[in-house]
């Protein structure tokens, strides 16, 4: 209950309602001494003032509180009254309260229209005041500037009000801007150690299974040359993915000097087609490959995102192709796009799937990257023959 009370008080006194209940009070204040007086010797016995006094006050303050909601209205009654009923001496303490109270009613109205046209009729009101007043007309120095002042001071509060209206709302729009920002790069940093990890690690199960089933020491010597290489390389990626999570940037690592073949963090797309299509091979698939010289051209994100798709798509191959079997790996440029195309035999040849096996995160985050580009990502199979294919615009 007293939420709600405080809720009703803050939107009354809020604004122009600061400006209004004021007005009230004191026009009320003003019209007490003839209000007390009309009713003690009632209206047949009261005099001209306490009657004029009575009728202006009660309804300047009806008048004021259609201010609330009705600007231009309650300005365009105020205005009528003042001219028939506030034209001369006689009623001068009303006319300074209404027409201070008035004019910063006027100066919360945001139609400039409306103001410039309570300005103009108070100038011609001031004119008539003055031929019409004759000896009074020395009330307007008093009148003039006070409700000046009011519509001023009134005026200069709304516009700062205004200015600081606006800055909160851009304060609004960058914090939001900056949320999806951060929601954009963790979507992003959730992506790369997917494809970090899930490549990697997919490998280095791979290859120590053909270490420990080994029958030959030679190639069990070569599979553990593999992880060591490999091992090395996701160390490195994940140092630099930290190092950039760091505020300070300032985690070292004695890697990145490495003469190596470029790790996930440092991405080119056609060393990325050498780099994968030898993994490959040493998971002893027969890969035939063809790339384009031309796909070097492409901005460095573009490339990067092309890396990811072969990563991804690479660790599938090994995951679920048959082993031994054929695969192609091609980069190329088709008309304006850049496109890459990897097929390979699946495991189980006789039963279709509709790409990816289900539940994998890695078709959405490949299809992500794509798109992000303006290019497209599809998958398919077609007697047991996977096949995915992803483009972006040149």
């Amino acid at each position: 209950m007293n939420e709600r009370l405080k809720g009703t008080l803050a939107r009354l006194f809020a604004g122009r309602g600061v400006i209004v209940w004021v007005g009230i009070v004191v026009l009320l204040a003003v019209s007490s001494s003839e209000v007390i007086t009309l009713l003690q010797d009632g209206l047949a016995d009261s005099t001209d003032r306490s009657v004029r006094g009575t009728l202006v006050g009660l309804g300047l303050c009806v008048i004021l509180f259609l201010g609330l909601r009705w600007t231009a209205a309650s300005l365009g009654l105020f205005v009528a009254v003042a001219f028939f009923f506030l034209a001369d001496g006689v009623m001068f303490f009303w006319a300074i309260v209404s027409f201070m109270a008035f004019s910063a009613l006027a100066a919360t109205a945001s139609a400039r229209s409306i103001r410039a046209a309570y300005l103009t009729l108070c100038l011609a009101w001031a004119v008539q005041f003055a031929f019409q007043a004759h000896n009074d007309a020395v009330l307007l120095i008093a009148i003039v500037p006070l409700a000046a002042m009011a519509y001023v001071v009134t005026r200069s509060i709304y516009l700062l009000r205004e200015k600081n209206a606006v800055a909160q709302q851009q304060m609004q729009t960058v914090e939001e801007q900056t949320r999806l920002a951060v929601d954009r790069e963790r979507k992003n940093i959730a992506r790369d150690l997917h494809d970090i990890v899930a490549h990697d690690i997919t490998v280095v199960a791979m290859q120590s299974k053909a270490a420990k089933f080994a029958n030959d020491g030679q190639k069990a010597l070569e599979a553990l040359d593999i992880i060591a290489k490999l091992s090395t390389e996701t160390l490195h990626d994940l140092r630099l993915m930290l190092n950039v999570l760091r505020a300070d940037g300032t985690m070292a690592d004695s890697l990145s000097r490495s003469n190596d073949k470029p790790a996930a963090t440092t991405v080119y797309a056609l060393q990325g087609v050498e780099l994968f299509v030898q993994r490959l091979k040493d998971a002893k698939f027969k890969v035939s490959s063809t790339t384009d010289e031309k796909i070097s051209e492409l901005p460095r994100s573009a490339q990067a995102a092309i890396y990811r798709v072969m990563q991804e798509g690479t660790t599938n191959v090994i995951k679920h192709g048959a082993l031994g079997a054929k695969c192609t790996f091609n980069l190329t440029v088709v008309g304006a796009e850049a496109v890459l195309e990897i097929t390979n035999q699946m495991e189980n040849s006789g039963k279709k799937s509709t790409g990816l096996p289900e539940g994998g995160t890695g078709l959405i985050g490949m299809g992500d990257r794509m798109r992000a580009f303006g290019g497209k990502f599809a998958t398919s199979s077609d007697n047991g023959v996977w096949a995915l294919r992803a483009s972006i615009p040149f």
